[in-house]
C-alpha cells in the first residue's frame, strides 16, 4: 500500500512537470528537480546538475510549440527510489502538421529528507517501436 501511495506522488510529479514543460514555465519545471540532477537526452551531451541543464530546456521551451504528452509502461518504487519509463510524443499544434518527434523515457526519482519526489536521472531514446499513433 505505502508503494502505490509513493508512486502516485512521484506520478504527480511528472503530470506537474509535463503541465510546466508545456506552459513553459521554467521555474516551476526547475523546482520539481533534484539539484544533483542528470540528462542523458537521445540529441545531446550529457549534462549534470540543473545549472547545465537548465539553459537546455530554456532554449528548448522557446523553440517549441508542440504538446508534449507522455504514457506510462511501468513503474518501479524501493525506498527513496522510483522509476517511471513511459513513451513520448511532441504533438504538433495543429494536425496538418507533420508527427513530432517520439521516444521511450526512464525517469528516476530521488524522495528528499522532507519526503517530496525530484526528478533525479532523465534518459531518453528514440526506438522504432514508438510512433505517434501509439497516443492517437
Amino acid at each position: 500500500m505505502a508503494e502505490s501511495i509513493e508512486l502516485t506522488k512521484v506520478r504527480k510529479n511528472l503530470e506537474t512537470w509535463l503541465t510546466a514543460f508545456n506552459a513553459k514555465d521554467i521555474e516551476t519545471l526547475f523546482s520539481l528537480y533534484d539539484p544533483e540532477s542528470i540528462y542523458a537526452n537521445a540529441d545531446a551531451p550529457l549534462m549534470q546538475g540543473v545549472d547545465q541543464i537548465r539553459p537546455w530546456y530554456e532554449q528548448v521551451l522557446s523553440n517549441t510549440q508542440s504538446t508534449l504528452l507522455y504514457k506510462e509502461e511501468t513503474a518501479f518504487q524501493e525506498g527513496n527510489m522510483a522509476l517511471l519509463i513511459g513513451t513520448y510524443y511532441f504533438k504538433p499544434p495543429s494536425e496538418m502538421e507533420e508527427s513530432g518527434p517520439t521516444g521511450r523515457v526512464a525517469l528516476l526519482y530521488r524522495r528528499d529528507t522532507n519526503g517530496i519526489w525530484r526528478l533525479l536521472f532523465d534518459m531518453d531514446n528514440t526506438p522504432p517501436d514508438v510512433t505517434p499513433e501509439d497516443f492517437s
